[in-house]
């Protein structure tokens, strides 16, 4: 692969690729969560002083529970965490995170974090202050701690300011390479896929040694998550570079005897497949699980999440 490699990139007028759920699948483990921010906060002076306020071990998600499709929007994940004093009273105060990620600089986010505040934390939570962290790993470098939230009205209403901090994270400033082995494994595979997935000889490169850490966890669970990251880099590829990026993917996923891209790719056309399925009213989950071959309790799980919109 080379460095001008035909790369697809997303905008808000093409076709978007499903590099949410990817991000979701995750950081929606709280350990995982508060992993990324320990990185991160190393070279964000503000994400430090904001964990040095807070217990990350207390750290939980605001599940469905709290939230449906209508209330949670389209925000990635949201979690909750505890202040860290030795003052009993001051440690059950809460502090709302809401964690969203963007893969291109976009305009928008702002009053789109607003919305998700407003549906997440003031819907649903006690009166909590909140910090907002955007994940980010375009290709273009993106600042947005002096963005407004009503830049087009005139001046003065520039000084409201919003009802959160905000914190961007940068994929490019979390981590070195040498420090890939010394990062849980889901954590360094998933930053290696996000920061490398628009600069293909790199991602190369660093592919093996991010898998390396999968041995180290049950193989069902390495070989789904293995899954999620080919099926989430793949759609990134045009052409040649889409063949040559899976024959690089396999050579590095062989090398640790895992299932082969063949059987992944098999998968992914058999859940597409379900997926129309879903749409369809009148097809219940046994019709759906004959047609698949796949089991009832893996359509109804399917079906739970598309109607969570994830």
């Amino acid at each position: 692969m080379s460095e001008n490699e035909n790369i697809e990139r997303v905008t808000s007028t093409t076709k978007k690729f499903p590099h949410d759920p990817y991000v979701r699948s995750v950081l929606k483990d709280p350990a995982r969560t508060a992993e990324l921010l320990r990185l991160a906060s190393r070279k964000n002076s503000n994400l430090a002083q904001f964990l040095a306020t807070v217990n990350l071990d207390t750290l939980q998600e605001i599940s469905e529970a709290f939230s449906d499709t209508v209330t949670h929007g389209d925000g990635d994940l949201a979690f909750t965490v505890k202040i860290a004093s030795d003052e009993p009273k001051q440690a059950e105060l809460l502090v709302g995170i809401i964690e969203e990620h963007k893969s291109y600089p976009e305009t928008g986010i702002i009053p789109q974090l607003v919305k998700y505040w407003f549906q997440i934390m003031v819907r649903n939570q006690k009166n909590i202050p909140t910090i907002a962290i955007v994940l980010y790993n375009g290709k273009d470098p993106w600042r947005i701690e002096k963005e407004t939230m009503f830049p087009n009205y005139p001046e003065y209403y520039h000084k409201i300011g919003l009802p959160f901090l905000l914190e961007l994270i940068d994929v490019s400033d979390i981590f070195e390479d040498e420090e890939i082995p010394r990062i849980s494994p889901k954590i360094a595979l998933a930053l290696v896929a996000l920061k490398y997935v628009f600069n293909g000889e790199k991602l190369k490169k660093h592919l093996k040694a991010a898998m390396a850490g999968l041995k180290s966890l049950p193989r069902e669970e390495a070989e789904e998550f293995l899954s999620q990251t080919f099926v989430y880099l793949k759609q990134w590829f045009n052409g040649d570079a889409k063949e040559q990026f899976k024959m690089d993917f396999k050579k590095c996923s062989e090398v640790y005897g895992y299932k082969s891209i063949a059987e992944v790719e098999e998968e992914e056309i058999k859940l597409k497949m379900v997926d129309a399925m879903l749409a369809m009213p009148k097809l219940t989950d046994e019709d759906i699980s004959v047609v698949s071959g796949l089991p009832q309790e893996e359509i109804q799980k399917r079906r739970a999440l598309r109607n969570q919109g994830l």
